[in-house]
């Protein structure tokens, strides 16, 4: 019996490790990981790829991406991915995250503001799908509130990390929610029903 599998090798791997290289590198080098749009790392990982394996003519490896990009799987993800990508635009630019802020902090007494600031984490994350951009609209609202009422600038920080992760684990558009359903091969619910169990008890020890 033979084997028709063949072998795979590490350096396929190459312009994997090209496009995290230059995208989290540009990020911990400015402290903002969207400082260089995704879609540059990627070309700069085609491009590496291309350049491999020169047993292959550049129409022949063109026509091995093509054939992979066209892969049901990648086509549905990248559909989802723009679609949450326009609402999360969308919603950052109608001003929605400051009106949810507002709303949630005139409600909240004062003493509840550490909380408060989890909560909204937790909604606007769900909202938006993104952790880095719930962090990056709620870091400098948690800052205004820890020189006003006093609360640790540790603990406010603290609140809104704790309620972006919350919301990015649970929300239907966030890229790792779409990522881990569609490469593993299991329904929404099932992710969104084992996760719950992993964030509820977080997300009440956060709160208390």
């Amino acid at each position: 019996m033979t084997n028709n599998h063949s072998k795979g090798r590490a350096i396929a791997l190459l312009p994997i490790a090209v496009f995290l290289l230059f995208f989290i590198g540009s990020g911990l080098i400015t402290g903002d990981f969207y400082s260089m749009p995704a879609i540059v790392g990627f070309l700069i990982a085609l491009i590496i790829a291309f350049l491999q394996n020169t047993k292959l003519s550049f129409v022949q490896k063109l026509r091995l991406a093509s054939t992979g990009v066209g892969d049901e799987n990648i086509l549905t993800m990248c559909l989802i991915f723009l679609a949450a990508g326009a609402f999360s635009g969308a919603v950052r630019a109608a001003g929605g995250v400051e009106s949810t802020v507002n709303l949630g902090l005139s409600i909240l007494p004062g003493n509840m503001a550490v909380a408060g600031l989890f909560a909204i984490g937790c909604f606007i994350s769900i909202s938006m799908g993104t952790s880095v951009g719930t962090i990056t609209a709620l870091a400098p609202i948690a800052a205004g509130i820890s020189d006003k009422t006093g609360f640790p600038m540790a603990v406010c920080a603290g609140a809104v990390v704790c309620g972006a992760m919350f919301g990015d684990n649970l929300s239907i558009i966030s890229d790792t929610t779409i990522a881990a359903v569609k490469t593993q091969g299991c329904d929404m619910r099932d992710k969104f029903r084992e996760n719950f169990k992993i964030v509820l008890p977080a997300a009440i020890i956060t709160l208390g």
